[in-house]
């Protein structure tokens, strides 16, 4: 339980720092996205969260 928590206190500070570093940009992507194909961005987020997946059984499996 303690991972998961830690795990989601992470996602929200990573989550939160484009919008409090460069604010602009950040909706500027968010409008971009909103102009994709829904998809598309299936698409990329299916990417995105094979890329987690892979990258968090990588950290389990090889680093001590």
């Amino acid at each position: 339980m303690k991972v998961l928590l830690l795990a989601l206190g992470f996602m929200m500070i990573f989550e939160g720092l484009m919008p409090m570093i460069a604010p602009g940009q950040w909706q500027k992507a968010l409008k971009k996205i909103a102009g994709e194909s829904e998809d598309q961005v299936r698409k990329v987020a299916m990417l995105v969260v094979a890329s987690g997946l892979l990258s968090v059984w990588f950290v389990m499996e090889y680093v001590s």
